[in-house]
């Protein structure tokens, strides 16, 4: 099978392409190889290329802490356009949403898929999702996956995960400025969940792909210091909880019912081995 995985240089991407590439034909052209928002190319790049199903993982926006370029509505909705315009009839599209289309400026508690564009998000990024969830609802041959948090190898050092793997590695305290539960999958999850939907047929067309128990960042936090020999102080900044991102994965569960998630201590052990191994490679 001949796949065409757009965004290979990012963490879904990358962690992606490092766990199917010896099962399948892996296309993987980055951005300065295929503009996916130039018509013209994305037609080329099929007329040139026989594809039998795509994974969409490139997309601009959504950093934490940075504003959404003016364009990144088009831009998301642009490059998923096209790719539908120009594929194969028979080639099915793959693509990920997010836990900001259901709008994270309110408390989101296991929320569900039919909750999309009820509330409208205030961010370019997730308004983005939000258009890209409708074109994927009036057709059966793209899936779009939502996820909420998604944690593992190689993840910005930035991501609370390995921001608290880091300093405890580092012998340094762990500051939280406020806590939060959040639905955190482990990527090695998330590319199980990839690997079934390439092979099996789904039954819906937008689905959550959250874990079955949600965790706080004090938890994950609390997690490192049990799994380290070192104890890391641990400091909550602000007392008060912020805003709950969790979503409900019952459609997840109807699809795939025998589905196991790894354990979050199991996930951020795999998580600090992996960092620290990196550190001791790159000293």
């Amino acid at each position: 099978m001949n796949i065409l995985l757009t965004g290979s240089g990012g963490f879904i991407g990358k962690n992606i392409k490092n766990s199917i590439n010896n099962k399948y034909n892996l296309l993987t052209p980055r951005s300065y190889e295929l503009n996916l928002c130039d018509k013209t190319a994305v037609n080329n790049y099929f007329s040139d290329n026989k594809i039998d199903f795509i994974i969409h993982c490139a997309s601009t926006g959504g950093a934490k802490g940075i504003d959404d370029p003016v364009d990144t509505i088009e831009t998301n909705v642009s490059m998923v356009n096209n790719l539908l315009k120009y594929k194969n009839d028979s080639t099915k599209v793959m693509l990920f949403g997010s836990g900001a289309m259901y709008n994270k400026s309110r408390n989101l508690h296991k929320v569900k898929e039919s909750e999309i564009g009820k509330y409208i998000p205030k961010d370019l990024y997730g308004q983005s999702k939000v258009k890209i969830s409708e074109i994927t609802r009036s057709r059966d041959d793209v899936l779009c996956l939502n996820i909420f948090g998604c944690y593992g190898y190689g993840e910005k050092e930035s991501r609370f995960p390995s921001y608290a793997v880091n300093q405890n590695l580092n012998h340094q305290t762990i500051f939280i400025n406020q806590n939060v539960v959040f639905d955190y999958l482990f990527v090695e999850d998330m590319v199980k969940i990839v690997e079934y939907f390439i092979e099996n047929q789904w039954q819906d067309s937008v689905i959550n792909i959250t874990p079955q128990i949600s965790v706080s960042l004090l938890e994950i936090a609390q997690t490192v210091n049990e799994i380290s020999d070192f104890k890391s102080e641990i400091i909550v900044k602000n007392p008060v909880m912020n805003y709950e991102y969790t979503g409900d994965n019952s459609l997840l569960m109807k699809n795939i019912p025998s589905f196991s998630f790894t354990d979050i201590k199991d996930g951020i052990k795999k998580l600090y081995d992996y960092n620290r191994n990196f550190v001791a490679i790159m000293s």
